[in-house]
């Protein structure tokens, strides 16, 4: 009975010693504040909009006309309305770039948890799995595969998560070393607590910090990523908007129309912002 008081006042200890929101950096605060408003324009921005992505002004067809009163960031050389395209592109780049790093992060934290608490041969194993994911060109690797296979959403997220894993299990399995040799686990282990609840009722919940800031990183990679791809025009393909095939489609125009290409790299730019803004106020603690 001891035993057990013992590991849940070390457990309840330590989940207070979390860093909560109002006690955070102002970082911290600013990023998910931008974050925020930039998934609130994604999401709500469209519904508002009196266009659709796809629709075309044919008295605008030829060329790209700048901004005016009736279209605020302009139109491209199909008549298309540009914030309406752009903040629909924010759906699926965010969309696309969160999914993939939630998908990475879990992946991620269940290859280190495995790694870093069974040790021995099964550490050993999987660590060099990771140094070989690691020694992989990741952009590369994917016009590969995207070369071979015409990407959908669902496959661009399930590549960009089989590249962006191994920071986390990196971070999570020096964590889950570190904690495995606390007196709360001990006290679990002599109480007869199996290996798994363990891991996931005692070890884990202690090392939300690191998977935080880790899935944070991820956030930032898998959004450039999708970026990088859909520009190369191997990603999602027009003529659905994404902000990496919008850069892509501006490219003709820099110089002519550079209102089609400044409004997505500086959508891309602050949201990398954001995270990674997020991640530094996580990773130092407060």
């Amino acid at each position: 009975m001891d035993a057990a008081l013992i590991a849940t006042d070390e457990v309840g200890t330590r989940r207070r010693r979390l860093p909560r929101l109002p006690a955070m950096r102002a970082g911290v605060r600013w990023g998910l504040g931008l974050l925020g408003l930039l998934l609130a324009l994604a999401i709500f921005g469209p519904l508002v909009s009196p266009y659709t992505y796809d629709e075309q002004a044919q008295a605008l067809l030829g060329l790209p006309h700048a901004p005016s009163a009736a279209h605020w960031l302009g139109t491209d050389e199909l008549g298309r309305d540009e914030l309406t395209r752009l903040l629909y592109g924010g759906r699926i780049s965010l969309s696309i770039g969160l999914a993939g790093a939630v998908v990475a992060t879990l992946f991620g934290t269940a290859v280190g948890a495995l790694a870093g608490y069974a040790g021995g041969w099964v550490d050993r194993v999987t660590m060099r799995l990771t140094d070989v994911m690691l020694s992989i060109p990741a952009l590369p690797l994917v016009l590969v595969v995207a070369g071979m296979i015409r990407p959908t959403p669902t496959l661009l997220v399930l590549l960009i998560a089989g590249l962006i894993w191994t920071p986390s299990a990196r971070l999570v399995r020096a964590q889950v070393r570190s904690l495995k040799a606390a007196d709360f686990v001990a006290a679990a282990r002599a109480l007869g607590v199996g290996p798994l609840r363990i891991v996931v009722r005692h070890i884990l919940p202690n090392a939300v910090g690191a998977i935080a800031v880790s899935g944070t990183i991820a956030v930032g990679g898998a959004i450039l990523l999708e970026s990088a791809l859909s520009f190369l025009g191997f990603g999602i393909q027009p003529p659905t908007p994404s902000w990496g095939n919008l850069l892509q489609k501006a490219q003709p125009w820099l110089v002519t129309a550079p209102w089609l290409s400044l409004p997505p790299g500086a959508l891309i730019f602050l949201t990398i912002l954001a995270v990674n803004l997020v991640g530094d106020g996580l990773r130092r603690g407060r």
